[in-house]
């Protein structure tokens, strides 16, 4: 579980590091300063969800699971949407989505949390 709650949390300060250059640039971005606080607002709600999913898988809440696999599809998504224009971080969000959902899938982590279930 620590991999997973680990990736969680990097990709949350991913999220807020981003939501912060948003709104940074939208105080010279002139007509596109809306667009920037609007993205800013959409990430730093992100990262709140992932930030509460990262939180609940580490107390294995079964919301938490379905919650943060949902949002690495997306990420995976967004990965191979970007991957053409930056490799970089095409590939970034590509393996911590994968190391996360692996994560969640290795025999321990399956183990604990249908003995949170029991329990």
């Amino acid at each position: 579980m620590l991999l997973v709650v680990v990736v969680l949390g990097i990709q949350v300060l991913a999220l807020l590091g981003s939501a912060l250059s948003f709104i940074l640039t939208a105080f010279s971005a002139g007509a596109l300063a809306g667009s920037l606080l609007g993205l800013a607002v959409m990430f730093l709600i992100f990262a709140a969800g992932v930030a509460a999913a990262a939180r609940g898988s580490w107390k294995l809440h079964r919301w938490a699971r379905p919650a943060a696999i949902a949002f690495e599809l997306l990420v995976i998504v967004f990965a191979f949407s970007v991957i053409a224009g930056s490799l970089w971080l095409g590939l970034a969000c590509l393996v911590t989505a994968l190391a996360v959902l692996l994560g969640y899938f290795l025999p321990s982590v399956v183990d604990a949390y249908n003995r949170a279930l029991e329990g």
